[in-house]
């Protein structure tokens, strides 16, 4: 069974009631109470292949699909909704319990709605799961998905730095250079408390943020933003690309010949949206 609970437009400021509205919702059931289980499922995994009676799971080169396994339940993103649920887990007998996947209801592409579908259908009729190192396999009658353990996030690399926009990729693949208003270069930077949470200050180069970032499923997100400043037209897609991958941030830290970058994408893109800092 899978129950939607609705939200509303996305972007830092609308997005911020979804992430914590999914996260409340996964954290609110039973346990994964069996027997003893057999499959150490710690960490989060992404998705990489599945299948339903209806035929393969069309998981595009941008999904960035999780699954997220805590002592009392599952949770994670989907292609288009955060989602979560109660589960069992007794050896390698897996079952999803309670009311069934409860998710947010996002406007997506129809491709996106599809892989959601598709996912928690498997997601629900998987009755096994084993591991083989960093591969995890969830089975049932008919279905069946592969997941791959994900490195969280790199808190080291990441906080306590002024990282400054390099360039933001647009829907279309368009790679652009950052402009700005006088004085509100853009930059992001997370500084560390040395516990769950900690202070964000950011800029898209005519609007600035202050808030707070927290941890939830091993990943940050922003807990609370406010926002001050206004944009001129010739900003705007900047201002809304940056706005967008902030929502539900995926971070990234890569090294180049000009040193590390950090990479940040929107947690369900469908396409090579992306912004780039340097520091």
């Amino acid at each position: 069974m899978i129950r939607e609970v609705h939200t509303h437009g996305m972007g830092v400021r609308q997005g911020l009631g979804a992430v914590a509205l999914v996260f409340g919702l996964a954290v609110a059931g039973g346990s994964a109470a069996g027997g003893e289980a057999d499959v150490d499922l710690g960490g989060t995994w992404v998705l990489v292949a599945g299948r339903t009676a209806a035929g393969p799971l069309a998981v595009s080169r941008y999904a960035h699909v999780t699954l997220t396994f805590d002592a009392d339940n599952l949770g994670g993103k989907g292609a288009c909704n955060d989602y979560g649920a109660d589960y069992e887990l007794d050896g390698h007998s897996f079952d999803v319990i309670g009311p069934g996947i409860e998710q947010t209801s996002m406007g997506c592409s129809e491709e996106q709605e599809a892989l959601d579908s598709a996912y928690f259908s498997a997601l629900t009729g998987a009755d096994a799961v084993a591991r083989d190192g960093d591969t995890l396999t969830m089975t049932g009658e008919d279905v069946e998905l592969e997941l791959r353990l994900v490195a969280p996030w790199p808190r080291a690399e990441v906080v306590d730095k002024l990282w400054r926009l390099a360039t933001w990729t647009d829907d279309a693949g368009v790679v652009h250079r950052p402009a700005w208003k006088p004085g509100l270069r853009p930059f992001i930077r997370f500084d560390d408390n040395g516990g769950a949470s900690g202070r964000i200050s950011a800029s898209t180069g005519c609007r600035v943020l202050e808030g707070r970032w927290r941890m939830s499923r091993g990943a940050p997100y922003i807990a609370r933003a406010e926002w001050r400043g206004d944009c001129p037209d010739r900003l705007m897609d900047q201002e809304m690309a940056i706005n967008s991958v902030l929502s539900e941030p995926v971070l990234d830290v890569r090294t180049g010949d000009r040193g590390p970058k950090l990479v940040i994408r929107y947690a369900h893109v469908n396409g090579p949206a992306k912004v780039v800092y340097r520091h």
